[in-house]
């Protein structure tokens, strides 16, 4: 059964943290559960250029590549990107947050007054994310394990969520496949395929409560 962690319905504007960008696999799961909730996505030019710059730093995409792919992310996401100039106003209102994380916060207010209704911000970090004092100026933080809970998904339609995030991923990577596979990318793991591999999986991937709400046992 699927658990609900907030009493607000989950809104329709999702920012993305550096963190949920620099997994391709929680990217593309995070943009399939968008398209199931009718949801879109953004993020800021400092957000992806931080991303990025982390996934060459440690050796996980080619500078080349890395290039190539910031490119093309925001169509692939049908994302809005924000500019630096239109954050850095709404910074002074989020202190609640550390400064180094102060940028994703006050993006995510930002788009919060401009539409003029609540706007999720998603990250793995939630602990430099304080949830209330957030919540209380419309901006409601979540994990992307928080995510199915919060959507009321649960057993076989959170499968095929996960199994069609898969299918994604996959045909993401022969549509925009890498010039210079780097050795992380060359000892990569195969998606999951069967009930066993995703309880694997899931818990690689720290995704404890989709695992519970798809009715999958992992240790």
């Amino acid at each position: 059964m699927s658990v609900r962690l907030t009493q607000w319905p989950l809104p329709k504007c999702w920012v993305l943290d550096a963190n949920i960008l620099f997994s391709p696999w929680c990217r593309v799961w995070v943009q399939t559960l968008a398209h199931h909730a009718g949801a879109t996505l953004a993020w800021t030019s400092v957000i992806e250029e931080e991303c990025y710059r982390n996934l060459v730093r440690l050796g996980r995409l080619h500078a080349d590549d890395a290039q190539a792919e910031r490119l093309s992310l925001a169509s692939r996401c049908s994302a809005q990107v924000l500019p630096p100039e239109r954050v850095e106003p709404y910074k002074a209102d989020v202190r609640a947050v550390d400064d180094k994380d102060r940028h994703v916060a006050a993006a995510a207010l930002s788009l919060k007054h401009a539409r003029a209704e609540p706007v999720a911000l998603l990250t793995w970090n939630i602990r430099d994310f304080p949830k209330r004092p957030l919540a209380k100026l419309g901006v409601l933080r979540f994990s992307p394990d928080e995510l199915p809970g919060e959507l009321g998904l649960e057993g076989s339609l959170l499968m095929q969520l996960l199994d069609r995030s898969a299918k994604n991923l996959q045909a993401e990577l022969l549509a925009y496949p890498h010039a210079n596979p780097t050795d992380y990318q060359a000892q990569a793991r195969p998606l999951p395929h069967s009930s066993e591999e995703w309880a694997a999986f899931l818990q690689r991937n720290r995704l404890h409560l989709t695992a519970k709400c798809a009715g999958i046992r992992i240790l």
